[in-house]
Parts: structure tokens; C-alpha cells; sequence
């Protein structure tokens, strides 16, 4: 995969998260505990797009890249930098970014 690819893997990502936020997130009642990167349903999330992930991860490297062999260090690795990405999209804490004075 190129530099091109991987922005396409990463934007897709990201828009994954932000599709769940926007949503699934939303609509539903507000929590007792308020959404940030803590919360049980967003760890939930999180933890389902990883292993969903693993999966496409392997596909790449077996169908796009040709690796012969399962590639473990690029799976998990491409794994996590997507879950990262993701988590972006995901999270529901918006533009509060409280930049000091």
C-alpha cells in the first residue's frame, strides 16, 4: 500500500467514528456518565472496530500486499494506528478543546 492508501484507510476510519457519534451516540438518552474515551459503550466500540480491523488488516496484507505468511507486526500495528484514528471520530467530547488564556 502506498502513502495514498493508508490516508484512504485512515479517513475511512475516522469517518466510521464519527458515523457511530453522530449516530448511534446521539440519538440515544444521555448517559448518568457523561461520553468520553472512558465510557464502557465507547471502550465497547473501540474494542469491536480493533478486532474488525485485525480482520480487514489481515485481508490487506494478504490480498493487497501479498504476504504469504500472516504478518503479525503489520496487523497489529496497522490495527492500533486505525483504532487511533477511529477514536478521533468517536469521540464525543466535540470541539471543547479548552485552550488556555
Amino acid at each position: 500500500m502506498n502513502f495514498l492508501g493508508y490516508v484512504v484507510l485512515g479517513g475511512l476510519s475516522y469517518a466510521a467514528g464519527w458515523a457511530i457519534r453522530i449516530y448511534v451516540l446521539d440519538k440515544q438518552p444521555e448517559p448518568e456518565q457523561p461520553y468520553n474515551l472512558k465510557h464502557p459503550a465507547i471502550l465497547g466500540y473501540l474494542g469491536g472496530f480493533f478486532i474488525i480491523m485485525l480482520m480487514v488488516s489481515w485481508l490487506l496484507g494478504r490480498y493487497v500486499l501479498g504476504h504469504v505468511h500472516i504478518d503479525i507486526p503489520f496487523i497489529i500495528v496497522n490495527s492500533l494506528v486505525a483504532t487511533f484514528v477511529y477514536s478521533f471520530g468517536l469521540n464525543p467530547e466535540k470541539a471543547r478543546y479548552d485552550i488556555p488564556d
